[in-house]
């Protein structure tokens, strides 16, 4: 397939290239691979990209032959969230954990993917290792998804999921998790529920929705309200950030890291926390 020649995305953030890396291959996002120094091909929504830096850390893409450059750029530079400025968050931290934090990882970004893209990813995600989350994703994207490009395909919406037969989702590799997916899709159907109506309502009352569906979680639902509808004040606790506040708090359950999150890091503990898991991954 021919892409584009390379054109910067107006406005791109600056990245540093591990937080480059870490931010699109690092447990956001499962779209995601390396294709390169400081190169990565993906698909987002519609959108399917290589995404690059250049030697001034700036963004530039290349988009399938036939996408529309200016309509594409302007759906990456949303994708990383360009307008937010995360120094702002850390600047002046009281928490010398967060600075040290930010100062390893001082252009880390979350990014900003679709409430559904979110919901079916976390699900997929239980209990599996970034490799095999990718996997998963990809083969569901594959067999129903609409392919939008030669070899790239977006994921399926819910109704599709919904219809499938559930040997087609088991197929995908997801084991028990197909069940949990189906029954997922079937139930947002159901309800006439717009995953994007996540964006606008409280925390709260989204989370309280989220966990309503099947196979999600506390956990679950803070990565799809921080990664899926921008909820900074989300705070997920897996294994790495059970570790992470235990050493660092000692804070012992995931109740008490959330409750803790919540009145340190206030509005930005879902940045916060990914500061952390970055930092812990890297020196375990």
């Amino acid at each position: 397939m021919n892409f584009s020649v390379p054109f910067e995305i107006e406005n791109s953030p600056f990245f540093l290239p591990s937080d480059f890396k870490e931010t699109l291959d690092g447990g956001q996002s499962f779209r995601w691979r390396e294709v390169g120094e400081n190169a990565f091909e993906g698909v987002f929504e519609d959108i399917a990209a290589r995404l690059l830096l250049n030697g001034r850390g700036k963004v530039c893409a290349q988009v399938p032959e036939g996408f529309d450059q200016e309509k594409c750029a302007k759906k990456i530079a949303d994708f990383l969230d360009a307008e937010r400025d995360y120094a702002k968050i850390t600047k002046n931290h009281k928490d010398e954990r967060v600075v040290k934090a930010a100062k390893r990882f001082p252009t880390l970004r979350i990014l900003r993917q679709t409430p559904q893209e979110a919901i079916i990813c976390f699900i997929c995600s239980s209990s599996k290792r970034i490799v095999q989350i990718k996997q998963c994703v990809s083969l569901l994207s594959e067999k129903l998804g609409d392919e939008i490009a030669p070899n790239f395909h977006a994921l399926p919406n819910f109704e599709k999921i919904a219809d499938a037969p559930i040997e087609i989702l088991r197929d995908c590799k997801l084991g028990f998790r197909a069940d949990y997916l189906k029954r997922t899709a079937q139930k947002i159907v159901s309800d006439k529920f717009n995953p994007e109506s996540l964006r606008e309502m409280p925390y709260q009352e989204a989370k309280k929705y989220l966990l309503s569906l099947s196979g999600v979680g506390e956990k679950v639902a803070d990565c799809i309200l921080l990664f899926g509808a921008a909820k900074f004040e989300a705070f997920p606790v897996d294994t790495w950030i059970s570790k992470s506040m235990a050493a660092l708090y000692d804070l012992k359950t995931p109740k008490d890291a959330r409750a803790f999150a919540s009145k340190q890091f206030g509005a930005n503990a879902g940045y916060i926390q990914q500061l952390l898991f970055a930092d812990i991954r890297s020196n375990p």
